[in-house]
């Protein structure tokens, strides 16, 4: 059986396997969506949890939003894999990368920054992992911006063949994890929060290269005509804009669908991301981390000894 050493390998349909050969990369797999949050009770909320903290221990929006998509990934494990070699895997961390722009302007370089974060986290274990990884990109000494300059220098010739090898190491289930550690499109999701810059989201492209099948990007908060469902009332609302772009690959449209919606829900009413999800033992199991393996593997054999204890005692009976 296949393996690699950052994802599990899931059995699917024999439809679902076709995909992979009808649509081998993530360029042809791709699918948008939309997603207009209301703002105004998140707003809110962020204004009450701010209060009386110093500035280093305040929650942004950014923040907030990359726990809303931790915890819904908690529930929905589904959109942690990715299709590599024609197969279909569930990746074993939960990783999110991201732009830091150091200053902020167009001159400004950009780092690039990636975070594991835990099925468990809340907001203040995110917001605290969060600030310090952006500090860290913007002032201290970045791996990947070291990645970037020591292979930047070398030859072109050289640079092609270090990818094409790359690639060719990823599709045959070898991913080398010197390169792909400080790599941020070996991830969960990617974000690009363009309202930070004050640009409006638009539609991102996956990466063949790498395992990343989601790219968020955020926009500018603005205000919008918003329809209220229940009076028929137009409501002039604070909104941002998300726009999602999906591997369609990894899961059917029903449950990306949820997912999704999920999401949006998590963002607007973000009162259960202050504690940890109750999270069953099966739940924890179906997310496939390696850090949680061991357990989830004495149970799975636990479980195992205990049909084999029912089927015995079944044959006894007849």
């Amino acid at each position: 059986m296949p393996r690699r050493p950052d994802a599990e390998l899931i059995k699917t349909s024999k439809f679902r396997e076709l995909e992979f050969y009808v649509m081998p990369t993530r360029a042809e797999s791709m699918i948008f969506y939309y997603m207009q949050i209301d703002l105004t009770h998140t707003l809110e909320f962020l204004e009450e949890y701010n209060k009386n903290r110093c500035e280093e221990d305040k929650l942004t929006l950014f923040q907030l939003l990359l726990t809303a998509g931790v915890r819904t990934i908690a529930y929905r494990p589904k959109v942690n894999r990715f299709v590599a070699g024609r197969r279909l895997w569930q990746r074993n961390q939960i990783l999110f990368s991201f732009v830091v722009n150091k200053s902020k302007t167009e001159a400004g370089e950009e780092v690039l920054a990636m975070i594991e974060f835990d099925p468990f986290d809340t907001l203040e274990t995110v917001q605290k992992r969060v600030s310090e990884k952006i500090h860290e990109a913007r002032y201290g000494e970045n791996k990947n911006e070291k990645d970037i300059k020591f292979y930047g220098a070398m030859p072109r010739f050289l640079i092609r063949f270090i990818f094409w090898f790359v690639r060719w190491l990823d599709e045959h289930n070898h991913p080398p994890y010197f390169i792909t550690r400080d790599m941020p499109l070996w991830c969960s999701v990617f974000i690009a929060h363009l309202g930070s810059i004050n640009i409006d989201s638009v539609y991102h492209h996956l990466y063949n290269l790498g395992t990343a099948s989601f790219f968020i990007t955020i926009g500018k908060i603005h205000k919008a005509t918003v329809l209220n469902q229940e009076t028929n009332d137009i409501e002039i609302k604070q909104v941002v804009d998300l726009r999602l772009t999906i591997d369609d690959r990894i899961a059917n449209g029903i449950y990306t669908g949820r997912t999704v919606d999920m999401l949006k829900n998590f963002i607007e009413h973000p009162e259960p991301l202050l504690e940890p999800p109750a999270l069953t033992d099966e739940q924890l199991d179906a997310l496939k981390l390696k850090k949680y393996k061991k357990e989830r593997l004495a149970r799975e054999k636990q479980r195992r000894k205990e049909l084999r204890q029912a089927k015995r005692r079944n044959r006894t009976k007849q």
